[in-house]
């Protein structure tokens, strides 16, 4: 049963050798790897190019239209029954597809599977847990809980049916749920199936792009006055925390509110796992 797996790549020549590295590690290994490139100018193409793996293909088109555009082009270029959701710059878990696939295959009903993730920095060190919370009606993601969205599989039919749409900047993933949640069932793992690696750069222009973002939200779904200026509200507090934070070089603060923190046997055993990804040959 094939199983696609999309990766969109734009400049991440640092860290896609990894990525591709452990979707190649696999345990299930009937996939295709889709790498789609955005437009990269850093190299991040001759590294895609550096494989000899029938399973890999390389969509390349030399333009940047964006992870909106890649997102649903890789979709709909994907020939598996179920698609995986990765970004360029994360390490699956070798089990991952495995244990993904597992659940989909015994529950017909469940359409969408996902689960945890242990948090990286850009040099690999553990930093902490990222934990899924079940998302069950709408209000769960008003509430902003959602999966992680690199940790997403899904039924193929459903994401080529729903497409993600444009303009609800930097929560894309967030719009895309709350369409679903109402016509299709959605699956906790309950179980970390890959490193995610977690960028402290330009936090606080992020927020100020996800505020156009939260702005078209609530006029699209008809949010109440009170639910919008929650939403709103919000991300031009997170906005102004991250603009202080970064003026005095303390941007770490609110990075550590991302995760969980672990214990150091944990973070042992994660960091054990995570060098034995890294320094596997493929």
């Amino acid at each position: 049963m094939l199983v696609s797996i999309g990766i969109p790549i734009y400049n991440a020549g640092q860290y896609l050798k990894q990525a591709i590295d452990s979707v190649l590690q696999q345990s299930f290994e009937d996939f295709e790897l889709l790498l789609v490139n955005d437009g990269s100018t850093d190299g991040s193409l001759e590294i895609m190019k550096s494989y000899n793996d029938p399973r890999i293909k390389i969509i390349n088109d030399g333009i940047n239209k964006g992870l909106i555009f890649r997102l649903n082009e890789m979709i709909h270029l994907s020939k598996g029954m179920y698609f995986a959701r990765m970004d360029a710059d994360d390490i699956m878990f070798p089990d991952r597809i495995e244990r993904q696939l597992e659940v989909l295959k015994q529950n017909f009903e469940i359409d969408i599977v996902f689960g945890d993730a242990v948090s990286i920095d850009k040099d690999n060190h553990i930093l902490g847990f990222k934990k899924s919370a079940e998302i069950k009606i709408q209000d769960d993601i008003l509430k902003g809980i959602c999966p992680i969205h690199p940790t997403v599989m899904a039924k193929r039919e459903v994401l080529l049916g729903n497409p993600y749409k444009d303009g609800f900047i930097q929560m894309e993933d967030l719009e895309l749920w709350y369409r679903l949640i109402t016509k299709y069932r959605f699956q906790n793992l309950n179980h970390p199936l890959l490193f995610y690696r977690e960028d402290s750069s330009n936090n606080s222009q992020k927020h100020l792009k996800m505020i156009k973002g939260k702005i078209k939200f609530a006029e699209t779904y008809h949010a109440t006055k009170l639910q919008k200026s929650k939403l709103v509200l919000e991300s031009y507090l997170k906005y102004t925390v991250y603009v202080f934070l970064e003026k005095i070089k303390k941007e770490h603060v609110l990075l550590n509110k991302r995760f969980q923190y672990l214990t150091i046997s944990e973070k042992v055993d994660f960091k054990k796992q995570l060098d034995s990804i890294i320094g596997a040959r493929v």
